[in-house]
């Protein structure tokens, strides 16, 4: 036993815990205050569980090929709150980022998020472990600032980089 451990060490753990770093297990989100830029974006509304987005989008990248539309980044906007929400019903738009005045045609829909204040929080790792970091993240400063999360936040996921913005415009005081 003791003359495998070594060979362990080596071959199993290392690599695992390189993997783990690649993905972002160690890492944690970074939080800001700030403005966010204007988007413009093309999307599909979307019903039901938010780990089903990516598919949803596969089909809007499907829409945007056959329409000839250039494209950003990943974007996606969280309409409900899920520790609130039956995951049945849950709500959301998802898409991608697009070019001003972009014509689009159905099933797609363009939308405009204007620019606005937003609370930031930002991590590159694998989406399996950045979207649980970013709103944690975004949760803790709720908690600290005794407000409550407001939606819709905005999801942008680009070159394994998640940025999550949460508007701070109107937002609810706990207890309200």
């Amino acid at each position: 036993m003791k003359k495998q451990l070594p060979y362990f060490v080596l071959f199993f753990v290392l690599p695992v815990i390189a993997m783990l770093t690649w993905w972002g297990l160690f890492s944690s989100a970074s939080l800001e205050i700030g403005q966010s830029p204007t988007y413009d974006y093309v999307y599909l509304d979307a019903e039901g569980p938010y780990s089903k987005l990516a598919s949803k989008q596969k089909e809007v990248l499907f829409y945007m090929k056959q329409q000839n539309i250039a494209h950003g980044a990943e974007i996606s906007i969280v309409l409900t709150d899920p520790r609130k929400t039956s995951y049945k019903e849950l709500l959301a738009r998802t898409g991608y980022i697009v070019k001003p005045g972009a014509e689009v045609k159905a099933p797609l829909m363009v939308g405009l998020i204007e620019t606005q204040k937003v609370a930031i929080a930002k991590i590159k790792a694998h989406p399996l472990l950045a979207y649980g970091k970013t709103y944690s993240a975004l949760l803790d400063y709720c908690k600290s600032h005794h407000i409550k999360l407001s939606l819709p936040t905005v999801e942008i996921y680009d070159h394994s980089v998640l940025r999550v913005e949460m508007p701070l415009e109107n937002t609810v005081k706990d207890g309200d």
